[in-house]
């Protein structure tokens, strides 16, 4: 029997829509997948895009055929008896759905005697190795994300520093929000978006998932941490740098040099095969070794107490990831490696590569300078 794949979903919130469909927008839609033919019902506002910018063989209009099943009132008024009507027909009475396929939905097919299973992600375990076609799409995505780390750098370089060890710029105090909304402008020039970016100061950075808020001081950590989409292919891109504009203490600076050389043992360690947990440990180790320790440190988590990388595809977060739960990095999946250290009134610092795994090595899609010191 065919394994069929089902999703009840929209682009939107769905990856693995977009990957088996290759079709975004924002309105859910029913899709089919029996690994010949791919069916959509979609709603009448996407179904002549589709037809034009998907891999969608067979094509239903939502609206219509929900407005049919209403007046036959054969089956419950819900998308998934669209799915039970094409499963009767073809006679198929077991399917494979994402883990978060509807409730509601799961219900309705089961009353009706289909056997539906629930998988874990990556429901396409393809979506691990990318093709060429996707390693060139994130290719130029990290490129364009590096030309916006690059203008930020410049922003804080033609900043000034006031009595009161703030940074001004054009005239007036830069803050965190400022440098968000730079970013995200930057993003619509480049063809990119995302909801959030992070750039957090001092303290603020301990907390590694902090958007920021606030002035911006000077001798003190400011870290960038931007990982926006593509509105052309949909793919992300990710990478973070941690500036100091002035003059670092001697304890950020030598969180700095541990941080970086934590990474450049992480790429050292990358290569297709190679098990994700056991370069964590490695990371973990060496931090350790350094006297970098980690645990409650004054009722706050400090030290390196997040995983080391995670994969990146169509979702910013995505298999394999370097970490304590960790798998095997296959050739051609693309991962980041962002070890980072996190002291309270010391410092915060996390420095973030994207690579390409390789038979041999890596191939560094982010390639931007590292440099703490601002001056």
């Amino acid at each position: 029997m065919k394994d069929i794949k089902v999703i009840i979903d929209s682009p939107f919130r769905n990856s693995n829509l977009i990957f088996a469909s290759g079709f975004y927008c924002l309105d859910p839609f029913v899709f089919i997948d029996d690994g010949n033919q791919k069916t959509a019902f979609l709603p009448s506002t996407e179904i002549e895009k589709a037809k034009k910018k998907s891999k969608i063989d067979q094509f239903f209009n939502l609206n219509f055929e929900l407005e049919r099943l209403k007046e036959e009132r054969k089956y419950p008024f819900l998308k998934s008896s669209l799915v039970l009507e094409w499963l009767i027909t073809n006679e198929i009475t077991e399917i494979f759905v994402p883990y978060n396929f509807p409730i509601i939905e799961a219900d309705n097919l089961r009353n009706y005697g289909i056997r539906v299973y629930p998988q874990e992600d990556p429901f396409y375990k393809q979506r691990v190795s990318k093709t060429n076609e996707e390693i060139d799409f994130i290719r130029r995505n990290s490129k364009k994300n590096v030309a916006v780390m690059n203008d930020v750098k410049n922003l804080l370089l033609e900043s000034d520093i006031t009595n009161d060890k703030k940074l001004k710029y054009k005239g007036e105090i830069l803050t965190a929000e400022y440098l968000q909304n730079f970013i995200f402008k930057k993003f619509i020039d480049n063809e990119l978006f995302s909801d959030t970016v992070i750039t957090a100061i001092g303290n603020q950075g301990c907390d590694p998932h902090e958007y920021g808020r606030g002035e911006v001081y000077a001798n003190t950590s400011i870290i960038v941490d931007i990982y926006p989409r593509s509105r052309e292919n949909f793919y992300y891109t990710d990478m973070t740098r941690t500036f100091c504009k002035g003059k670092p203490s001697d304890d950020l600076k030598t969180i700095y040099d541990a941080v970086v050389e934590a990474q450049k043992l992480v790429l050292d360690k990358i290569y297709a095969n190679q098990n994700g947990r056991d370069i964590h440990k490695v990371v973990q180790s060496f931090f350790e070794n350094k006297g970098f320790n980690t645990g409650i440190i004054n009722c706050v988590l400090q030290g390196f107490f997040h995983g080391t990388g995670h994969g990146l595809g169509l979702d910013c977060h995505e298999m394999p990831y370097i970490s304590m739960n960790g798998q095997q990095l296959p050739e051609n999946s693309v991962v980041s490696a962002e070890p980072g250290l996190y002291y309270l009134d010391l410092g915060a610092v996390r420095i973030e590569d994207l690579v390409l795994v390789t038979k041999n090595g890596i191939e560094n899609l982010t390639n931007y300078e590292k440099k703490l010191e601002l001056e």
